[in-house]
């Protein structure tokens, strides 16, 4: 926690990297086929659902656990803190727009509320890409030097988890979790 020993943070490029590409890949998706069966109307609206509200609890933690103190500890950095923390609720409404035209898509699958669909994810990825661009230039930099990396890990991803998990279920993690994604990857992006 000082400007010669930042604490490792890349675990938050990570789970950006999944935003930055699901809202544009699930909007290609639907507009490949807005009037898909209900297998996969379901499928492909319950995905779109999983990564909005994938978005909608990192942005709530981050408002919880990670803004408060760097305001705090950094009160220098204050206004650009704030600036980018205020993003989210420019973000929020994006979110509830996707997750209205979604809700809408599963009940009447057709061309134009595809189409709505996929516009609402368009904006959504319109607006999280410079969001994600400020967090990881400006955000993710300070909060490097200002917080411990045990803070930091109360946030962390799969790898932290990863270390948490017994070793005999670490050696199954290839059969357990590995090949279902690429099963369930390979439905997203193929069919049902």
């Amino acid at each position: 926690m000082s400007k010669d020993h930042p604490i490792e943070v890349r675990d938050m490029a990570i789970i950006h990297r999944l935003f930055r590409q699901a809202y544009d890949e699930a909007a290609r998706l639907v507009r490949a086929n807005p009037t898909p069966s209900p297998g996969r109307v379901t499928f492909l609206a319950d995905h779109i659902d999983l990564a909005l509200s994938g978005l909608h609890s990192h942005h709530q933690d981050e408002d919880e656990l990670l803004y408060p103190l760097l305001i705090e500890r950094a009160p220098e950095q204050g206004p650009m803190t704030e600036q980018v923390e205020h993003e989210h609720q420019v973000i929020a409404t994006a979110l509830d727009a996707a997750s209205a035209a979604c809700a809408t898509w599963r009940q009447r699958p057709s061309a134009e509320t595809g189409e709505a669909l996929a516009a609402a994810l368009d904006h959504l990825n319109a607006v999280v890409q410079p969001h994600l661009d400020d967090e990881e230039q400006k955000v993710v930099p300070l909060a490097a030097v200002t917080l411990t990396q045990q803070e930091w890990d109360d946030a962390a991803d799969r790898a932290y988890m990863m270390k948490q998990v017994p070793a005999p279920l670490r050696v199954l993690f290839p059969f357990l979790i590995k090949r279902p994604w690429k099963k369930y990857a390979s439905t997203l992006r193929t069919g049902t």
